[in-house]
């Protein structure tokens, strides 16, 4: 421990991910003077604490929850620098009662609760309009997840409009914003798109989301079979092949992007050509990070990793090009994208104001998904892990597999499908 005039500086290692127990990184800070606050609680005791002192703060590597609120402030509390009430007998959860005004407990853990979320949801947030807002007008989000928009129909050109020399619809210009973006997605929330019919979660159960592309649009990528000359060798071009599409059910809320009332699509004997899907799922607690951050991964997955970086465009004739699980054409598979999130959080105390809460950082690293039974980048597997973790409910992991029918396994899912429209 390194001794100052006014500070104790205290540091404890360690690492967060999303699904694993989360330990600590903290810097607690001692001092006199009566900090600025965020996010008050009231302090009225039922005793009285036994800290003394005009304020103090900590701060954690984590979620934001009670045990971890309790670790980070023990580590203060049991310093032999914090100054306390002479034969003071109060254990850490009886002090943090009386600091919050509450019973030790439930209601104390309620409290820290409630304080974590308000911070989070504090925290300004970045929609998708934000990143396309020189693009298009207001429906250019919609329209771009249907599958539309010059992002998706339009392919580098030295013809009309190009003067021949200049090539024109580049999509690294076009879409320059995106790359912009993707910063903000490393450290910023996004705001998921509920506005949009295949992402509204009223209706949107499942907790994961996938998105389907039949064309690449760009050259000189590593990805996809688009090449240049852009005006011979781009034309119609196909992205890396991942999955088998099995077969589109217009019925299941997609009539939205096939702009008709009903209907379905069969492909039996891989006779659809090269298709790429990838998606990503949440947990079924809102408050996980992963949850809270599941606009950020859909911003990755559609517009950065897939659009701008590899040049993937388009949707499954009769299908969105994104949305949620349920929402998606029938397939063998899908690649995923997981997320690693390290947050920071800052815990602040003023004697006779309260604690506040705030959220001070944000790191974020999109990996493809580790899944169960060593079977990586598989969003099915992925999501068999996180039921394996308790971090994914079951029955909704069942109903997934009827859109995610796994390898070699198209023809019984047309023959269900047949069967459920009355065709068997």
């Amino acid at each position: 421990r390194k001794k100052h005039t006014r500070y104790n500086h205290i540091h404890q290692t360690s690492r967060t991910t999303q699904t694993q127990t989360t330990n600590y990184n903290m810097t607690i800070k001692f001092h006199p003077a009566i900090l600025s606050s965020l996010l008050l609680l009231p302090t009225q005791t039922m005793s009285a604490p036994c800290i003394q002192g005009m304020g103090y703060e900590f701060f954690v590597n984590g979620n934001c929850n009670y045990d971890n609120f309790k670790a980070g402030f023990n580590t203060y509390f049991t310093d032999v620098t914090a100054m306390k009430t002479a034969g003071c007998t109060n254990t850490v959860d009886q002090e943090i009662a009386e600091l919050f005004g509450t019973t030790a407990g439930a209601d104390t853990e309620a409290a820290v609760d409630a304080a974590c979320k308000k911070a989070a949801e504090s925290k300004p947030r970045i929609t998708l309009h934000d990143v396309t807002d020189y693009a298009g007008g207001s429906s250019f989000v919609k329209d771009y997840y249907n599958g539309g928009t010059y992002w998706n129909t339009e392919t580098e050109t030295l013809l009309h409009p190009s003067d021949g020399t200049t090539p024109e619809q580049v999509l690294k210009q076009d879409a320059a914003d995106v790359n912009t973006y993707y910063d903000f997605a490393r450290r910023e929330p996004f705001v998921w798109p509920n506005e949009l019919t295949q992402f509204n979660l009223d209706e949107c159960k499942l907790k994961a989301a996938q998105c389907c592309w039949p064309q690449d649009r760009q050259a000189n990528d590593n990805n996809g079979n688009c090449n240049t000359p852009y005006e011979t060798d781009c034309v119609d071009k196909d992205p890396g092949d991942n999955t088998d599409l099995c077969a589109v059910d217009i019925d299941s809320n997609s009539e939205h992007a096939a702009h008709v009332a009903g209907g379905f699509s069969i492909f039996p004997d891989n006779k659809e050509g090269p298709i790429h899907c990838h998606g990503f799922a949440w947990s079924k607690n809102d408050d996980a990070a992963m949850s809270r951050y599941k606009a950020n991964n859909l911003f990755y997955v559609s517009m950065y990793d897939h659009m701008y970086t590899r040049g993937y465009v388009r949707a499954v004739p009769g299908a969105p090009m994104c949305g949620c699980a349920e929402d998606m054409p029938i397939v063998s598979r899908a690649d995923c994208t997981e997320m690693d999130i390290e947050e920071t959080w800052r815990y602040h105390h003023v004697a006779g104001v309260g604690f506040s809460v705030s959220l001070r950082n944000v790191d974020i690293a999109y990996n493809a998904c580790q899944g169960a039974n060593n079977n990586n980048n598989d969003l099915e597997a992925y999501i068999e892990r996180l039921v394996d973790e308790g971090e994914f409910k079951e029955n909704h992991f069942e109903r997934i597999k009827e859109n995610i029918v796994g390898d070699g396994n198209c023809d019984d899912a047309i023959a269900n499908l047949l069967a459920e429209k009355g065709y068997a």
